[in-house]
């Protein structure tokens, strides 16, 4: 079976229709005639599709004229035809050919040089090194892809400042990749103190550099002197030597943070009212077309609209063409409902505790949690005071 449609597209065969009230006479005349018909369709009443090879058709005209029938060709396929159409436009296949040819020339170059992941080093400057190695826009690909390895080497060998040198080829785009070398934070020279950074009370110092100012369990505030960036050296010979160096240590102490929770014990609230009116709605395009509507709201009143919306006719890009919208607006009252001092505690509780993580600082944990509240002209006032243990000092 396959072998004779293979056979039969090689040739050429019709699809054809006969029409008459003798149309199986005219068929039963042509296979007694030699011609061979597949895929016979009865589509009406004397309406016959068929398929025929086109070399065969010819046969049939003298059969039409002896059955009273009339004969009609619907569509020609197979590989004579398909050449036909093909070779009426040969110009147009010859420039698709050029184009292709053209294309595939132009692909087999190297066109643009992209350079990423430079912060200080000039894009300018590492394609300028590119180009003395051999890599720039034009460079054919089969001379330059085999050298990847080699260019890598030799590149980060003229960017002393880079530390990880790659380069991608990406069709027609070679992009280079380049990372620098980050350099550490320099390091500060000369004598310096260390100060408080915070309220807070001493409860351990460690000196490795300078001389302390303070004590344990003394009350410190934001900005006093902790440790002075001086040493006293004593000598052998008994004389003593000062000297201004680089205060070093650390001093923990006591810090406390306070968050404040203010909650109201009377609160309004929105409650559906009577007024309820429907519009529909249809968008097409950008242009939105009111239909009809029914019900309806006081005029002035707070109003409250739900829009439901079903896609009638999808458009491209993922935003359809016709929508139809419903919207249903209803009004709103407001009453005002008390709140319980036990339901704004726990509301307050809640509040305080999501603020604990923005309050202290990064790695620092809560040692102690004190809380306390009290109502005050219809206000819930809650107060959260968080204690931790950390290092103050900071340089000055």
């Amino acid at each position: 079976m396959l072998s004779q449609r293979l056979n039969a597209f090689f040739q050429g065969y019709l699809v054809a229709m006969v029409k008459g009230a003798r149309s199986e006479e005219l068929l039963n005349r042509g296979i007694a005639g030699g011609v061979v018909f597949w895929d016979i369709e009865k589509k009406a009443p004397g309406t016959i599709l068929f398929k025929v090879h086109a070399r065969k058709y010819p046969k049939l005209r003298p059969f039409f004229l002896r059955t009273g029938t009339t004969g009609k060709i619907l569509r020609k396929k197979g590989w004579p035809f398909l050449w036909r159409r093909v070779w009426r436009k040969k110009g147009w296949l010859l420039g698709m050919a050029l184009f292709l040819s053209l294309l595939l020339t132009l692909s087999s170059f190297i066109w643009f040089v992209e350079v990423t992941g430079v912060e200080t080093l000039d894009p300018t400057l590492v394609r300028d090194h590119l180009a003395v190695l051999g890599l720039a826009p034009g460079v054919p690909r089969r001379v330059i892809v085999p050298q990847r390895d080699w260019l890598i080497r030799e590149l980060r060998i003229r960017l002393p400042e880079a530390v990880w040198v790659t380069i991608r080829w990406q069709g027609v785009v070679a992009e280079v990749v380049v990372a620098e070398k980050r350099l550490p934070p320099p390091v500060e020279e000369g004598p310096r103190n260390l100060v408080a950074g915070k309220d807070g009370l001493i409860t351990e110092i460690l000196l490795v550099e300078g001389t302390p100012l303070v004590r344990v369990g003394e009350m410190v505030s934001r900005g006093d002197l902790l440790i002075l960036g001086e040493a006293t050296r004593v000598h052998l010979d008994g004389s003593v030597e000062k000297k201004k160096v680089k205060a070093a240590g650390e001093v923990r102490a006591r810090v406390w943070y306070e968050i404040e929770v203010d909650e109201p014990l009377a609160v309004l609230e929105p409650r559906v009212g009577d007024g309820k009116k429907i519009v529909y709605r249809l968008r097409v395009g950008n242009r939105l077309l009111t239909l009809f509507s029914h019900g309806a709201v006081a005029p002035g009143a707070f109003v409250r609209q739900d829009r439901a919306v079903k896609e009638v006719l999808p458009g491209r890009n993922s935003l359809s063409l016709v929508e139809l919208i419903k919207d249903t607006y209803q009004t709103v009252e407001w009453t005002t409902v008390q709140v319980t001092p036990e339901t704004a505690l726990l509301k307050a509780e809640k509040k305080a505790e999501g603020r604990i993580g923005t309050v202290l600082p990064a790695g620092v944990k809560p040692e102690k949690v004190l809380a306390d509240w009290r109502v005050q002209a219809g206000v819930l006032h809650y107060r959260l005071i968080i204690e931790t243990k950390e290092n103050i000092a900071v340089p000055d």
